[in-house]
């Protein structure tokens, strides 16, 4: 069946078929003869004064782009556009009056400058008021995307902590202790209740004092290290400077998890996670035991880190590996 389309008039057709409309429409309103001749004139000033003002406002674009920059392309647009303007004036009436097409009248060229500064504030208001819209438009996407993606990596952080094998773990450790050792079993669930509670107090926040995080750290690893023991070692070099920062919540406990999760935790191979500050920067590393028996990390958790940290600080957390030890070093930003 036969499909019908809409015929779509493509830039620059659109604006020249614009400025054709302008001219007629001034033509209407000068009363001189012939027409053709007034309508050649109108639509000459209304090319130059539209085209050139036309290339301006894009220069203005390119070197001031942003919603920011608002100010700054407006006033730099302005001048350009009243330099211009009165000086293609000039020069046009100039030559139509050396060619013969115009008469030399008192006040000529005051009034060709004025018709131009008159079609040059209206293109630059049409043109300007479009690009502002089309840049708020941009920016509430902008505000969206950012909310979904936040959200998203929010649930990414939450889902982590409802890890299926470390609720079984936890769950047969503590099966394992209620008989042998009832005041460890107890501490433990004490332990475990504060880490999803923790969870659920902070997943709609942006950021946590470094020390709170810390606290949270060291009752999710006591968790661990009932069931490791003397096999998983967590140090910690934080001077008192570090009550001063503040790090987005779940990010140093996902970093220890992964740490857990992809090296090997035994006599033989001890997992030592140091944990330190170093100026505005928490850094923390283990060397590398990888486990046997895992699939290949695919770093979700690593890019889920680094894209949430995009979110809310332009600094970037880095992740590298040096002589068999792997860093992970996170930006932390300085409380007021």
């Amino acid at each position: 069946m036969y499909k019908r389309t809409k015929m779509r008039i493509k830039e620059p057709y659109a604006r020249y078929l614009m400025m054709l409309g302008l001219s007629l429409l001034l033509s209407i309103f000068i009363d001189k003869s012939p027409y053709l001749v007034v309508l050649a004139v109108t639509l000459l000033y209304t090319f130059c004064y539209w085209e050139g003002n036309y290339q301006i406002v894009n220069y203005a674009r390119s070197k001031y782009p942003s919603y920011e920059q608002s100010s700054k392309r407006i006033v730099i647009q302005a001048i350009m556009a009243l330099i211009y303007t009165v000086s293609i004036g000039l020069l046009v009436s100039f030559v139509l009056q050396q060619i013969g097409l115009v008469t030399e009248e008192p006040g000529y060229y005051l009034s060709a400058i004025l018709q131009g500064l008159v079609i040059t504030t209206i293109i630059s208001v049409i043109y300007e008021a479009a690009y502002y819209f089309q840049l708020w438009k941009e920016s509430l996407l902008e505000g969206e995307r950012l909310k979904k993606n936040e959200a998203r990596l929010q649930f990414e952080s939450l889902k982590n902590q409802v890890n299926p094998h470390f609720l079984f773990n936890s769950l047969n450790t503590l099966s394992a202790l209620i008989p042998v050792d009832p005041d460890r079993a107890e501490r433990f669930v004490q332990a475990f209740a504060k880490n999803y509670r923790y969870v659920l107090e902070v997943k709609d926040k942006s950021f946590v004092p470094l020390d709170v995080e810390l606290e949270f750290v060291r009752s999710y690893c006591f968790l661990h290290k009932i069931r490791f023991e003397d096999q998983l070692v967590i140090t910690e070099d934080i001077d008192s400077e570090g009550k001063h920062y503040y790090i987005p919540p779940l990010i140093l406990q996902n970093l220890v998890e992964n740490a857990i999760k992809h090296n090997s935790v035994s006599e033989k191979h001890p997992l030592h996670i140091h944990i330190q500050l170093i100026g505005d920067v928490l850094q923390v590393s283990n060397r590398i035991h990888a486990r046997q028996g895992i699939a290949d990390s695919t770093k979700t958790g690593l890019k889920n880190i680094r894209e949430r940290m995009k979110l809310v600080s332009n600094r970037i957390p880095e992740f590298y590996e040096k002589d068999g030890i792997f860093y992970a070093t996170i930006p932390l930003v300085l409380g007021e």
